[in-house]
């Protein structure tokens, strides 16, 4: 598929801030060093006697705001007003200014830099509760052969109560909502599948943590690593040496997460989207570390671009034959 010519896929506001330093790059790649002297004039203008405007740090992200007339906001709100641009355009700039994909608009991407803050990470507190499945969260599953059972082996639960820092989070009683729990640090992935895709995820789980790898007690001939956790759930009901990563993106595998996947396996299969951004992504981390890919077929784009997909418009024994045709698995 060609470059402009397929529907953007949006990173969700969750990992746009794990990809800049919670918010910090963003501020620093449009208003330069002088973002970081403290207090200055707003970027937006405006009449004001004294300097009012600078950006501050709470709960895993940086925020701007204006002590001359209270106003406040996240990066991401500070390029919609300073850009005059929609949310949705905001993240497309974002991710084409720092080469996250997105489509180009007022501005060439280029390399950030500059030298982060030092900051002590407080992880922002996110507090669930749970309630058994209902027929809407068994609809979600179950048109992909998944059972709650099978959920509950991977940590994931429906979510009835949720609260974020000290903020209760509105959850519609028709709605779904999923909690993929990390016991490892005790932080949790929540997923909102029918919002939308900017608004589907709050997470305070580590950047580069690798859900289901520490239950791969043994070395896998074979390792898949997929994008999600709704798709590793779907693979491990045929093949349990799935791993997943918290994004998908290259700059997850970092030193660590290679060695990590290197010493279980031998052969790992990077398993992202088969639009054209998820298989550039495959193509950049298995050239660097002398992996191989899969991806769902291309003709079936774009209802079709993942493991959860091919299942339900298919069915489970469809996708273990797909998987025996590229070899995945024998």
């Amino acid at each position: 598929m060609v470059k402009g010519k397929q529907k953007a896929i949006l990173l969700s506001v969750d990992e746009i801030y794990n990809l800049t330093s919670g918010g910090y790059d963003i501020y620093r790649y449009y208003l330069g060093e002088n973002i970081a002297s403290g207090i200055m004039n707003r970027p937006w203008g405006g009449k004001e006697r004294k300097l009012s405007w600078g950006i501050f740090y709470r709960e895993g992200v940086w925020f701007w705001k204006d002590l001359a007339n209270e106003e406040s906001g996240t990066a991401i709100q500070f390029v919609t007003r300073y850009f005059h641009l929609s949310q949705v355009d905001a993240i497309q700039k974002i991710m084409w200014d720092f080469g996250l994909g997105g489509k180009e608009i007022n501005k060439k991407p280029h390399i950030v830099t500059w030298q982060k803050p030092e900051i002590k990470e407080e992880k922002i507190k996110i507090k669930f509760s749970t309630i058994p499945f209902e027929k809407r969260h068994h609809e979600f599953w179950n048109v992909a052969e998944v059972t709650e059972e099978h959920c509950k082996k991977y940590e994931c639960y429906a979510v009835k109560d949720l609260i974020i820092g000290t903020r209760r989070i509105y959850i519609d009683p028709n709605e779904r909502a999923f909690a993929y729990y990390c016991a490892s640090e005790d932080a949790v992935k929540i997923y909102f599948p029918d919002r939308e895709s900017t608004e589907r995820f709050r997470n305070n789980v580590s950047y580069h943590y690798l859900w289901n790898y520490e239950n791969i007690q043994d070395s896998c001939e074979t390792l898949i690593v997929q994008k999600s956790m709704k798709d590793l759930i779907v693979t491990t009901m045929i093949e349990p040496c799935c791993i997943s990563t918290q994004a998908e993106a290259v700059k997850i595998f970092n030193e660590d997460v290679v060695e990590k996947i290197n010493k279980v396996t031998k052969k790992p299969w990077i398993w992202y989207g088969s639009d054209w951004d998820g298989v550039k992504k495959c193509k950049e981390i298995t050239d660097t570390n002398k992996w191989k890919y899969i991806n769902t077929p291309k003709d079936l784009l774009p209802e079709i671009n993942d493991a959860y997909g091919y299942v339900k418009a298919f069915g489970l024994k469809k996708l273990e034959e797909f998987m025996r045709s590229k070899k995945v698995i024998k």
